[in-house]
């Protein structure tokens, strides 16, 4: 779904976690943090939910060293990876709504295409019903037949 992460709250203790002080004395979050990335947050965090904790922490860790430079005092990126990424969900609670997801996309895939091509042949049924009627019929009499009958008199 990247195309489309879902906006779950699933994720909600992990991406809003405070990762650290920044100079500016605002806290930085996990969420701001792997926007920075330009990561989708929600797809980053089930990504690393459904990796073991060691690999999980050792990716967010690399993550938040390109974005954790300017806080005042040089945080350890490890130790702030671990503590976030024991706020993840584990994977057995982040499979079933992306399961549910994955089944929402396919039945309703179809039904979509189903309505495009419903929607394609009425508009073309009803160009050829105008163009039908716009069209001069044969032998009908009209402006046409009749100056082509005065020019015979």
């Amino acid at each position: 779904m990247s195309p489309t992460s879902s906006l779950s709250a699933t994720f909600n203790d992990f991406l809003f976690a405070t990762v650290c002080e920044e100079r500016n004395e605002m806290r930085l979050s996990v969420i701001s943090a792997l926007a920075r990335q330009d990561l989708d947050p929600w797809a980053e965090a089930a990504e690393l939910a459904r990796m073991p904790a060691d690999g999980a922490a050792r990716r967010l860790s690399s993550l938040l060293a390109g974005v954790v430079g300017d806080a005042p005092t040089r945080p350890d990126h490890a130790t702030i990876a671990l503590r976030l990424v024991a706020l993840l969900p584990t994977a057995a609670e982040t499979e079933i709504p992306h399961q549910a997801q994955a089944a929402a996309v396919l039945t309703a895939e179809p039904f979509r295409a189903v309505r495009i091509t419903c929607l394609v042949l009425m508009a073309s049924m009803a160009v050829s019903v105008l163009l039908a009627n716009l069209a001069p019929r044969a032998g009908a009499s009209g402006p046409a037949s009749g100056a082509s009958t005065a020019t015979r008199r």
